[in-house]
């Protein structure tokens, strides 16, 4: 279905200060005895080298090495909390179940359980900090988290970058992400809307479900340094991984484009080289303070430098193609 472009305001204070905002999040929780092992051999990203506490940006693929899903893997005490675009909890959960023999690991669609809202911006760890008791320790690695108690309520803050708005992620059950938000609102934290959160994103270069068409590779798509090992042992989806990599290139990538045009336009839609549709873009949004629109779209790698591309009947170029090598350990 189209997506509805954003429109984001020009004072926002995800820039200049602190904002919170709602998130809408999909999340699988693995548990079991099995569950690193388990998960690990359905994901790019090595989810074994992961200590507790930390996090990782994996590809869970299948056995041609599409993508069904960009997560965020979160190891915890009693396994892996895997967060994902909003509809997608069905989906993996059914996938790592079509695997699943005897292997001691539970899998559950717990995204009614789990809920989530943002705080973000140059001062969100000191907002942050006013929130919990004086001896937390918020943390500060890329989706390194811990459990907090925050307006008298458990949950965990996990430390966010590179994925649009910089803060932190705090989840918990819906009860306490409702006393969080007021608590937040009576500190006099503004709330943020939808469209910033989405400019950020598309800013960043951070593909949602909606930026993934069907048999895209994971290389295509920019995150080779956060979500793709080539070191860990199989997983489904290696093969065709594998030889993109000793390839050398990827014949589309995900691409930032600038469109000349202060109204963003309704996605999907064709990106041109001048007859020829080399691209869909699929995101769009306002920036700020400029006016003008960005979009995120996969290109066809001999179109990413052509000063004659179009969208719509706005001309447009790539202003940025996210790094794809640079591999996970």
């Amino acid at each position: 279905m189209p997506t509805d472009p954003g429109h984001a305001p020009a004072a926002c204070p995800l820039r200049t200060r602190a904002a919170w905002g709602t998130l809408d999040q999909a999340t699988v929780l693995a548990t079991g005895s099995d569950a690193i092992r388990f998960v690990d051999n359905f994901v790019t990203a090595s989810v074994g080298a992961v200590g507790v506490g930390g996090g990782t940006e994996a590809f869970v693929t299948d056995a041609r090495g599409w993508v069904i899903a960009l997560v965020t893997i979160l190891r915890t005490d009693a396994g892996l909390t895997i967060v994902a675009s909003p509809g997608l909890g069905d989906r993996l959960r059914d996938h790592f179940e079509h695997y699943h023999i005897r292997e001691a690991v539970d899998l559950t669609d717990a995204t009614s359980d789990i809920h989530s809202l943002i705080v973000a911006g140059p001062e969100a760890a000191t907002v942050m900090a006013s929130l919990v008791p004086p001896a937390t320790t918020l943390p500060t690695a890329g989706l390194g988290h811990t459990a907090v108690v925050i307006a008298g309520h458990a949950a965990s803050v996990v430390c966010v970058m590179d994925q649009g708005a910089d803060g932190f992620w705090i989840r918990g059950e819906p009860a306490a992400i409702d006393a969080i938000s007021r608590a937040l609102a009576a500190a006099g934290v503004p709330q943020t809307t939808q469209a910033d959160l989405e400019a950020a994103r598309i800013a960043a270069g951070y593909p949602a479900a909606i930026d993934i068409p069907e048999k895209s590779l994971p290389q295509e798509l920019g995150r080779d340094a956060r979500a793709i090992s080539f070191t860990k042992g199989c997983y489904l989806g290696q093969e065709t991984v594998a030889r993109l990599d000793a390839l050398g290139h990827a014949n589309r990538r995900l691409a930032i484009i600038a469109l000349a045009t202060d109204h963003p336009p309704v996605c999907p839609t064709p990106i041109r080289d001048g007859e020829h549709e080399v691209g869909t873009l699929t995101s769009s949004c306002e920036t700020a303070p400029s006016g003008t629109a960005i979009g995120l779209g996969i290109v066809h790698a001999k179109a990413l430098e052509s000063t004659s591309l179009t969208v719509g009947d706005a001309p447009a170029r790539v202003i940025a193609v996210p790094p794809s090598r640079n591999h996970q350990p």
